[in-house]
């Protein structure tokens, strides 16, 4: 089990991150991932296109460092499936939590955080899509290899209309559930 100092550790926040190359009014790049949904058979995986997969659709990405690390699966994932109903009332098709995790990986989480219906994954076990939208970071030195960083976006027909980046793995309210509520509405 990863210990929380690993994630708190000055060293770790300390390295440079590049800056953020996806911007407000952006559109999504295409790139290959595996959206990971619950449905009649249970969780299911199939690989799309991702402009093609948010087209026509006003949708909440959450990117998060990886499965099973302490502040994704206690706090930033949960948030967010305790409050879909909320964001999906404020407008939202679809709230996507995404990571650089295969799609099993991924699946196995989902199934423990009982989202089911709430909130779909994009597995983006290649790191495809975080590199197209420049939202990778090396987080080699706590032995997690490069990651997405934390960030949230509200994308309305594959354009970008709020991003909300933490500039790391950290968590506060910049990426938070409660501000995407405040932005989703809009």
């Amino acid at each position: 089990m990863f210990s929380r100092s690993l994630f708190q550790s000055t060293r770790l926040f300390s390295m440079p991150l590049r800056s953020m190359s996806i911007k407000v009014g952006d559109k999504i790049p295409s790139a290959h991932v595996s959206v990971v949904k619950f449905g009649d058979s249970g969780f299911t995986s199939e690989i799309v296109d991702t402009a093609k997969y948010l087209e026509n659709k006003k949708v909440v990405i959450v990117a998060y460092p990886g499965a099973f690390t302490p502040t994704c699966m206690n706090t930033h994932i949960p948030d967010y499936i305790n409050n879909a109903t909320k964001v999906k009332q404020q407008g939202a098709d679809e709230i996507i939590a995404m990571s650089v995790n295969d799609p099993f990986v991924v699946t196995a989480f989902a199934e423990k955080l009982g989202g089911k219906q709430h909130v779909n994954f994009f597995a983006d076990g290649n790191g495809e899509f975080t590199k197209a939208l420049g939202i990778g970071m090396d987080l080699s030195v706590a032995q997690l290899s490069t990651r997405s960083k934390r960030i949230s976006m509200v994308v309305h027909n594959n354009k970008v209309i709020e991003i909300n980046d933490e500039n790391g793995p950290k968590l506060t309210e910049v990426s938070s559930c409660s501000t995407i509520l405040k932005q989703v509405k809009k």
